[in-house]
């Protein structure tokens, strides 16, 4: 998959309408290749009229129905909001203690904001490499760093939202850990079929019943209605997939022995 002006495309659609077809002569052509072959020169090969072969018919590309879910735009719009307010608030305090002298309170309030501006900042770094998720009646497609992997429906057995609490296993679990799109394999060989999806293969105790413990976890920006355009875009073309918002759990941490200290 590629994106070309006009929309989504299948690479090889447009390689193929571009391309040249060997051993494809149009009537005009014939002399000219006849004429190169009996001198010897690289001629081009001219069938006749029932020995050409026939072509095979272009991709099919993305029906009406695709539905495009913009991840690295609800990034943005996350950084022009939070990290425009956390700014400006640190801004404020700095001229605040700059006109009205050394305050404590303004002091924190100024290291609180700078913390969370320069969250924001760090959090941007991947706002700019196209990242989002394609979804028809064909397939689920998730693009990244220019790149779209997409996998049929028939390979998927359910997909949803998991989520994680604030706190979990008595540590704070970070925003942009927190919620994910998650799909299950339909079986065992996924995996040796799609080794370019290995990056977001996740192997963790089942968070719902009847799923098993193989998944593929794309994590959402926090505080976006990404969630929601997801769940949208999967009810639209392929809703009985679907299987809600679900809460994940972290793994156990494992503790060392003392025994063995």
């Amino acid at each position: 998959m590629k994106w070309l002006p006009g929309g989504w495309q299948r690479a090889d659609r447009s390689e193929r309408e571009w391309a040249t077809v060997p051993g494809r002569v149009t009537g005009k052509s014939d002399a000219t290749a006849r004429f190169g072959a009996e001198r010897g020169g690289p001629g081009t090969r001219v069938y006749d009229k029932h020995d050409r072969p026939a072509e095979t018919a272009a991709p099919i590309g993305l029906g009406p129905e695709a539905q495009d879910v913009d991840v690295s735009a609800g990034s943005f719009r996350l950084l022009l909001i939070g990290g425009g307010l956390s700014g400006f608030g640190t801004v404020l305090c700095a001229a605040t203690l700059a006109n009205n002298g050394s305050s404590v309170g303004v002091w924190i309030w100024q290291l609180v904001l700078g913390i969370i501006f320069l969250g924001f900042v760090l959090s941007s770094r991947g706002m700019l490499n196209s990242r989002g998720f394609l979804l028809d009646r064909s397939g689920f497609y998730a693009r990244t760093l220019g790149e779209v992997y997409g996998v049929s429906w028939n390979e998927i057995s359910a997909i949803g939202i998991g989520s994680l609490p604030w706190i979990e296993q008595k540590r704070p679990v970070h925003p942009e850990r927190r919620v994910a799109l998650e799909f299950y394999p339909a079986d065992p060989g996924f995996g040796g079929r799609h080794p370019e999806l290995d990056r977001w293969r996740v192997e963790e105790q089942p968070s719902l019943p009847g799923t098993s413990s193989v998944r593929y976890r794309f994590h959402l920006p926090p505080f976006t209605r990404l969630p929601r355009a997801v769940e949208r875009a999967v009810q639209t073309v392929a809703p009985r997939k679907w299987v809600g918002h679900y809460r994940r759990h972290l793994p156990p941490v494992s503790m060392p022995d003392s025994t063995k200290l």
